[in-house]
């Protein structure tokens, strides 16, 4: 059985400033994790930890559609420099955005379990932070 994270949430904000939120190093940060650069498409990035800035994920934008859908090549230190997938979509809804991620490619079998119930319990802080932004 492979693991896949899905979590979606409903926002206030349009999809322009979600978009913002997922890509501008300076947004990220509010959210998620700081970056030193935007995440573009093509271009690998890695973000930092607030506490004291040690690179806590990094990866590659693989797609990026502009206010819609984001594709990142995705990994943390306990993945060893397995990488995993991380798709954001978004959708325009009345009154805001719908936001959906889905993280796949995560460890199979009991031994990676573990993992995948802190990544689980981490999108859904990061997510729920989101609910902030306008």
């Amino acid at each position: 059985m492979t693991h896949t994270i899905n979590k979606s949430v409903f926002l206030s904000a349009s999809p322009e400033t979600v978009w913002a939120h997922l890509t501008k190093s300076e947004l990220l940060a509010k959210w998620f994790h700081p970056a030193r650069a935007d995440l573009v498409e093509g271009k690998d990035f890695e973000l930092y930890s607030q506490k004291d800035g040690d690179r806590m994920c990094w990866g590659r934008v693989t797609s990026a559609t502009p206010h819609s859908a984001l594709l990142w090549d995705f990994t943390v230190g306990p993945l060893q420099g397995a990488m995993t997938r991380v798709a954001w979509t978004l959708e325009e809804s009345e009154g805001g955005t719908k936001l959906m991620l889905e993280h796949s490619g995560l460890p199979e079998g009991a031994e990676g379990y573990g993992l995948v119930m802190a990544l689980d319990k981490g999108w859904h802080g990061f997510m729920g932070q989101l609910h902030d932004i306008s």
